[in-house]
């Protein structure tokens, strides 16, 4: 025991500093182990709170958040799951901290009459609720002038439509994300002619804007509802247009095209001759569409952005069972990837032997495919023969100018080529 307490006395300086390292790493090794038992639940983060409240009254205020999916009633706290209890702040992530704000900021409601803001936005909505249209006349008459820098109508001629938020857009990288200038629609944007539009309006539908005539070729994520977005040659136009809202007016006139430094509107002609005709077709033909419609107003066109040819039979039955398939059909397939000749040989045969058929063929520098479509089309073209070949490769590879940066898509004047090319071949 002598021994012992003398061994104690000499070293107590070196006990005492063990014993201190000792409780340190006791106590980390405590919190380390609290912490990876402790799991705590999210509160439900808020994107943009404006969205549900500042913005203006006749924006969807729900587009971005909805927070009231989240089923949140309180922002007191965050549940720790293991114990059930209310976390207090100083337990809160940084993270969690900000999201408890935004929900408590949300839930407030001394700033909006007893109202929560996300009830105050829902009264707003109803009060200012503008144009809820679910459908609009399709047979008004409109009055129309052809001008150079676009096509105009008198607005008390048209299908009101109701007051629309408006504003401005170019082909920037700040505006689009890129810089091709190339709709949704697979056309070109131009001015005084482009707008982008909620899908429930189709591409090529017109519209009536401050006098002028403009056509829905371009779609946007934030352009939803009574929202258009109006396209401009530069920037600095579309800023100084800003952010407006004005009637809207569905053009319901004979089809249009805006006349440009090479080219005039072309004059509508007859399909007689042709019988009806059908158009199948992807990005080409859907930019297209506009004057191919100008050249056989009558003409059933099923056009779709990034269409496969696969799709042509199930359109061909589609149109059969609805009596719409033409005496005539184009098929303009095969920009988005090859075909097999027997997959080619089942639309041919689908649509029969009765028709006549014109198949387009492709052109593109950088569609490693093309080359091989193309082969598979004359193929098909010399073994039947109510098949026609229409050569868009030789017209195209010709005539580089009349396509748009990528290669594959057309200027204003290429669609009009194109389609007129289409027309020449099957009157």
């Amino acid at each position: 025991m002598k021994h012992f307490l003398t061994f104690i006395k000499d070293n107590l300086k070196v006990i005492f500093s063990v014993a201190v390292i000792a409780a340190l790493v006791l106590a980390c090794l405590t919190s380390v182990i609290e912490d990876r038992r402790k799991v705590t639940k999210d509160v439900g983060r808020m994107v943009m709170l404006n969205a549900l409240y500042d913005d203006k009254a006749y924006r969807p205020l729900y587009a971005r958040a909805q927070y009231e999916s989240l089923g949140i009633v309180s922002a007191s706290g965050v549940t720790d799951t293991t114990s059930g209890s209310i976390l207090s702040g100083k337990d809160l992530t940084d993270q969690q901290k900000k999201d408890k704000a935004a929900l408590e900021e949300l839930l407030n409601s001394s700033n909006t009459g007893g109202k929560s803001k996300g009830d105050e936005a829902r009264s707003r909505n109803e009060k200012y609720a503008l144009n809820k249209i679910k459908e609009v006349n399709g047979n008004a008459s409109v009055t129309v002038s052809q001008g150079s820098s676009g096509v105009y109508a008198s607005n008390a001629n048209g299908t009101y439509l109701g007051k629309f938020v408006l504003t401005g857009y170019c082909a920037c990288v700040i505006c689009c994300g890129k810089t091709n200038g190339i709709t949704a629609s697979g056309r070109p944007a131009m001015a005084n002619h482009t707008i982008a539009a909620d899908s429930r309006y189709a591409f090529g539908t017109q519209m009536i804007i401050n006098g002028m005539v403009y056509t829905v070729d371009d779609r946007g994520g934030a352009i939803t509802g009574n929202h258009i977005d109006i396209y401009f040659n530069t920037h600095a136009e579309a800023l100084r247009f800003g952010k407006q809202t004005g009637d809207v007016y569905l053009y319901n006139g004979p089809s249009t095209t805006t006349p440009t430094a090479s080219s005039t509107p072309t004059t509508q002609q007859s399909s007689t001759g042709m019988g009806k005709v059908s158009v199948i077709g992807d990005s080409l033909m859907v930019g297209a569409t506009s004057d191919l419609k100008s050249l056989i107003p009558d003409a059933n066109i099923d056009a779709k952005v990034g269409r496969q040819q696969s799709a042509g039979y199930d359109i061909v039955s589609e149109m059969k069972s609805a009596g719409t398939l033409g005496d005539t059909v184009v098929i303009e397939l095969g920009t988005n990837g090859p075909f097999s000749e027997s997959a080619g040989q089942q639309l041919i045969d689908n649509i029969g032997s009765d028709k006549r058929i014109f198949w387009v063929n492709t052109y593109g520098p950088s569609l490693d495919w093309y080359a091989e479509v193309n082969s598979t089309i004359s193929t098909l073209v010399s073994k039947n023969s109510n098949v026609t070949l229409i050569d868009w490769y030789s017209k195209g590879s010709s005539n580089t100018g009349l396509f748009s940066g990528d290669g594959i898509h057309l200027t204003s004047d290429g669609y009009h080529t194109f389609a007129q090319m289409i027309y020449n071949a099957i009157k």
